[in-house]
């Protein structure tokens, strides 16, 4: 309109050239670009994402909750003591075998196979099985759930052997036959030689890490201290129902990472669900991402790529945004005509493309 009353035989020629050089193709594709080329980085590092906003989401550091077998630990639990009846053991063998749980597993690989009629099976995912096993109602898993499924009565040396495995950082599971307690085995479970140092690097982004897991308290407690994590950020005994309170609980930025089918729900609530390698199928239909090697580092390679990711798309939209107000001042003032225009307007794109496959995002720092 200025040009039109200035030399109006320019005007036509000014306003081509304003509206070449304004397409917003780079405003366009600066998020898309940046994100497809941060997924697929992320990919080729194992670390599986489903959609974009998972990126924006881990930006901003919150509370990162974490399960304890199998995430944090090695998620292969071995029988260390054995402690009461020993007679009951194949019993235990054959209820074991029915479930897929990692310390159901431990168990049945350190009994040995025995084939006992089993029938009436009842499982609650993370706390423990119970059946009637050759003529006999049988339970077994942490001493809650026993206590709850069979009311059995506690004697003197369960509780202090429940109590010293706890102590140890081992996990006490309860065996309990007709209404009395009978057995009690400590299992251990080794943590992962990379899970301390990625809760330091964690916590020194501003992420609060806490342990939310379906174990003894006391064993929570004891591998929490191992890792340097306060006793008030380790909760055990957790029902999946729990672990999803808690996750409703917090706020802000929530991140749940798990393995067990006992996670899902939890995971399915959270801002973020994480699923780490190994997880029943159910945990990882849920998580939002995916990782395929074990161990913490990855959760750490996962929050700071995502960070420089969310920067590479701020960057791209900044160049495209001066780029446009740059171009359209140079096209108003006539200084450019249209087949200029033509010329600088995909090279804003390509531009914002370089800017894009270039960013340092996933994978120039191993995290493995």
């Amino acid at each position: 309109m200025l040009w039109l009353f200035l030399r109006p035989a320019e005007a036509v020629d000014h306003a081509l050239a304003l509206l070449i050089v304004t397409c917003p193709c780079a405003l366009g594709i600066a998020t898309p670009l940046a994100v497809t080329a941060a997924i697929g980085r992320a990919a080729q590092r194992g670390i599986m994402i489903k959609g974009g906003e998972v990126l924006e989401r881990l930006n901003r550091p919150g509370v990162l909750l974490l399960d304890k077998t199998g995430t944090i630990t090695e998620g292969r639990q071995q029988l260390i003591e054995w402690s009461g009846d020993e007679g009951v053991k194949p019993a235990v063998a054959a209820l074991e075998a029915r479930s897929s749980h990692p310390v159901a597993r431990a168990l049945a690989t350190a009994l040995g196979r025995h084939k006992l009629d089993v029938g009436e099976v009842e499982q609650r995912q993370g706390l423990g099985i119970r059946a009637r096993v050759a003529g006999h109602d049988l339970a077994v898993g942490s001493p809650a759930f026993v206590t709850e499924a069979l009311a059995a009565t506690s004697a003197p040396w369960a509780a202090e052997a429940i109590a010293a495995a706890a102590d140890r950082g081992l996990s006490p599971i309860v065996v309990a036959q007709d209404g009395a307690i009978v057995a009690v085995a400590a299992l251990g479970d080794a943590i992962r030689p990379d899970a301390a140092e990625a809760i330091r690097r964690l916590q020194r982004d501003g992420w609060r890490v806490r342990i939310l897991s379906g174990d003894d308290p006391r064993v929570v407690r004891a591998v929490a201290a191992q890792l340097g994590l306060a006793p008030e950020d380790a909760a055990g005994g957790a029902s999946p129902e729990e672990k999803l309170a808690a996750v409703e609980r917090e706020g802000g930025t929530v991140v749940m990472v798990g393995d067990g089918v006992n996670d899902a729900a939890a995971l399915a609530r959270a801002a973020v669900g994480v699923a780490v390698s190994g997880g029943a199928e159910a945990s990882l239909a849920a998580a939002d991402v995916y990782m395929l090697h074990p161990g913490l580092m990855g959760i750490v390679e996962l929050c700071e790529g995502s960070r420089r990711a969310v920067r590479a798309i701020h960057r791209g939209l900044a160049v495209s945004l001066v780029y446009n107000a740059l171009a359209a001042s140079l096209a108003v003032s006539g200084h450019i005509n249209a087949l200029f225009a033509a010329i600088l307007m995909p090279l804003s794109g390509l531009t914002v493309l370089a800017i894009s496959l270039r960013s340092r995002t996933f994978g120039d720092h191993a995290c493995r």
